[in-house]
């Protein structure tokens, strides 16, 4: 060893010829400090905004259940019966989410914005450890690696997940060690019993919990068919996460197995209205997944993990551990592509397959691509370290620049957002002077909003009858379409996105679209709806007496809408509508 050498980041030590030496206890220890520094550079803009930073608002904060349970009173209430007044004239409260998780516990203990800034840190901070001991007490046990763990460790750590579905994407490297461990003769069981009863409290069951529980059973399956083992302990340990799964979510499995007179408006989900039965279309959501995984799940770029994979491909041959990783990969990427035809083939005799949607298991990919790439780097890290550097760094990068959050509250610090931050899109002091304007008690009338989301009158208390509503009730769906069914038939793309989903029951105009600026109508757009058609009557008969708009309805006379009020805050400006003829009344109510 004569060579001489130098540090390169996280302390990597290597030859002339760019090969792996060692790496020393001492530079270990600086190399974790180094790394969990970078990871704390991702919670810095919430340090430096402190309470004005940018929160997700798509599938987050344009739906407030917690809010709405907690203002009800209702979180642990699964009465029979048991409806939260405030939305859409009684939603059941069976059709919201579970008061058994630790996000419910944050947003109760914080609030809804610090609530899910320590729900944000936890979960980023769970990935960042989880993989790091994924790595080191299985994939790369070795010291020598340290680099390479802390920096794959990173990447998991940094990856853009959806953090209200809490631990789902980010708690699946300790899942992983978990179930290793407990089919392990000299594992550590008491940790890997801790992992698994809790991740049910801190997870979301369809996206993760089905996928999670599917392993274990197949790694038990496999134990038992390959080494005639029964490993009683697994399949216990499996047996009780899918209770727990029941315990936690009960509301749900109550509202499936005990409906009443409910039928979910999901029965006229049209599963195939965005997911054609086309060859073409399934795979380009194929490659889609491959490439780029899923919103929901974490935008994860694999282009930099597929040329780490073809140069040690060529170098090497094709190991089997990365062989089996790449068809896995590739396995569940066609198994998220091409699920609309296991449901057209299946869907007449298993409903669930449409409901329950379980290509969701693509919430696996980001763990498979990691490790996948951790074995090509521990390959290319023996024939040239600054090569498997160079690939790592790349994907780090990808991983900081996907991130939306982050960036969104560095154009924030900068000066130049593109979104609304919390306080700007909630605007407690603009909605306070509303109450004011309007002088009535807020449970004695119901609002409607146009080009905003309800959820911003819904944190301001008031009653909505709109909602973002992944579950409600059928007759309330087609009740609510008769307000805007006139407007409904002017854009066949919007009539379809209410009519075949509905989750969004807005209401919506075919002049400003279902996209997504379509319900963030700022005071900067000069926008307005020249001819709105809605029916004031239907409205009237669901006991609404104001309408909320972003926007300028020019025809507002014509459909009876007065003009109350025109109130600017810092985001929104907005126009104030009575509907004549409303009245303060006990709303209609299914």
């Amino acid at each position: 060893m004569g060579n001489s050498t130098a540090t390169l980041p996280l302390t990597t030590q290597l030859d002339a010829t760019g090969r792996y030496i060692s790496i020393a206890a001492n530079d270990g220890k600086k190399a974790l400090a180094v790394a969990v520094l970078l990871m704390m550079v991702q919670f810095l803009p919430y340090i430096l905004l402190w309470d004005e930073a940018y929160i997700r608002i798509h599938d987050t904060l344009e739906g407030i259940d917690y809010q709405n349970l907690f203002a009800a009173g209702m979180t642990f209430d699964y009465t029979a019966g048991a409806k939260i007044e405030q939305v859409m004239n009684g939603l059941p409260r069976a059709a919201v989410k579970t008061g058994w998780s630790f996000i419910a516990l944050w947003h109760w203990l914080f609030g809804l914005y610090w609530g899910y800034i320590l729900n944000y840190v936890l979960v980023h901070l769970a990935a960042f450890s989880g993989m790091y001991f994924l790595m080191r007490k299985t994939v790369l046990p070795d010291s020598k690696h340290t680099w390479l763990v802390l920096g794959v460790a990173l990447c998991y750590g940094w990856l853009p997940v959806f953090t209200m579905l809490g631990m789902s994407v980010a708690g699946l490297p300790w899942v992983a060690w978990a179930f290793k461990n407990l089919q392990s003769e000299n594992g550590q069981k008491p940790p890997a019993w801790f992992v698994l009863l809790f991740f049910p409290f801190y997870s979301d069951l369809v996206w993760a919990g089905l996928p999670v529980l599917a392993i274990g059973g197949f790694f038990w399956l496999y134990n038992v068919l390959k080494n005639r083992q029964l490993n009683a302990l697994l399949l216990l340990a499996t047996s009780l996460m899918a209770l727990l799964y029941v315990g936690v979510n009960w509301q749900l499995f109550q509202l499936t197995l005990s409906p009443g007179d409910f039928i979910s408006h999901r029965a006229e989900y049209d599963y195939f209205y965005n997911k054609p039965l086309s060859l073409w279309h399934s795979l380009k959501e194929s490659a889609f997944a491959f490439l780029l995984c899923h919103y929901h799940v974490g935008v994860f770029v694999s282009v930099p993990i597929l040329l780490a994979v073809g140069v040690a491909w060529r170098r090497f041959g094709l190991d089997k551990t990365v062989a089996q990783l790449l068809l896995a990969i590739l396995g569940f990427s066609l198994f998220y592509g091409f699920y609309n035809y296991i449901v057209w083939l299946g869907e007449g005799h298993f409903e669930l397959l449409k409901s329950f949607k379980f290509e969701r298991a693509i919430v696996l990919l980001p763990l498979l691509w990691l490790v996948l790439f951790a074995v090509v780097l521990r390959q290319l890290a023996a024939w040239n370290g600054r090569l498997s550097i160079a690939f790592l760094a790349a994907q780090f990068a990808i991983c900081i620049f996907a991130q939306d959050e982050f960036t969104q509250n560095l154009r924030q610090l900068t000066g130049h957002p593109r979104k609304p931050n919390f306080q700007a899109f909630f605007d407690e002091k603009l909605f306070a002077e509303i109450d004011r304007h309007i002088g009535l008690p807020k449970e004695s009338y119901r609002v409607v909003s146009l080009g905003m989301h309800p959820s911003v009158a819904q944190y301001n208390g008031f009653f909505t009858l709109d909602r973002h509503a992944s579950l409600y009730d059928l007759r309330y769906k087609r009740q609510f379409r008769e307000i805007m069914a006139a407007e409904l038939a002017k854009n066949a793309s919007v009539q379809k996105e209410f009519d075949h989903f509905g989750n969004r029951c807005y209401l919506y105009s075919a002049e400003l679209g279902k996209d997504y600026d379509a319900f963030l109508c700022n005071k900067n757009m000069p926008r307005a709806i020249c001819q709105l058609g809605l029916n004031a009557e239907a409205l009237c008969g669901m006991g609404s007496c104001y309408l909320f708009s972003a926007v300028e309805i020019e025809n507002a006379p014509a459909i009876g809408l007065r003009l109350a009020g025109v109130f600017e805050g810092r985001f929104w400006r907005v126009l104030l509508y009575k509907v004549e003829g409303g009245l303060i009344a006990q709303p209609h109510i299914l």
